[in-house]
């Protein structure tokens, strides 16, 4: 969900989790690549388009999706 640059200059590490990066302005375009199935969780730096794009793939038949906000 996150911008390239945003990604380049603060990557984000989760061990466990499989990352898929798909910029935002990309997202939409690869719903058809996407499992629905599948929990997704979303993440940007801010959160405002991490809100946006979960409830565009609510509105798009994905019912696993939620928001990552990361513990400083």
């Amino acid at each position: 969900m996150r911008h390239p640059a945003e990604v380049e200059q603060r990557p984000l590490v989760l061990p466990q989790v499989e990352l898929i990066n798909i910029p935002f302005f990309n997202l939409e375009q690869q719903f058809n690549s996407l499992d629905k199935a599948s929990s997704y969780l979303l993440y940007c730096d801010k959160g405002i388009m991490s809100r946006l794009q979960a409830q565009l793939m609510r509105e798009k038949g994905f019912k696993q999706v939620a928001i990552f906000t990361p513990t400083t």
